[in-house]
């Protein structure tokens, strides 16, 4: 597999800092003080599968079909500028061929899973 490692980086960090937020946007609104990111990597037939879990706010129904658009954010000003899933959709999607999906429960958690193809000649 080939790929352009600062991108793929940039784009779990992106990941990484949306749950943190999330997670702190939980505890705000039920006083918890803790959350769970969760990290895994495998193998699966031709492709390397990462999933990034977090066990923050979710993310509602209404705005899953926009999380990708470019700078659409739910963050507050200076908070968010919304480019960060646009970015990680265009790295993963454009530049490595692979996929970008996730799953997500109001008010429990949402899961990342990137798919990125071992085979060069595939994108």
């Amino acid at each position: 597999m080939h790929c352009l490692a600062g991108e793929i980086n940039q784009v779990i960090l992106n990941i990484i800092i949306n749950a943190v937020h999330a997670i702190q946007q939980k505890g705000k609104s039920e006083g918890s003080g803790r959350g769970i990111i969760k990290i895994s990597t495998r193998l699966e037939g031709d492709h390397v599968v990462l999933r990034i879990s977090d066990s923050g706010t979710g993310i509602p129904a209404h705005i899953r079909p926009k999380i990708f658009d470019l700078f659409f954010t739910t963050k507050e000003v200076g908070r968010g500028t919304g480019q960060g899933l646009a970015i990680a959709y265009s790295t993963i999607v454009d530049k490595h061929g692979g996929t970008i999906d996730f799953e997500s429960k109001t008010g429990e958690g949402t899961t990342f899973t990137i798919r990125l193809p071992l085979d060069e000649e595939s994108h």
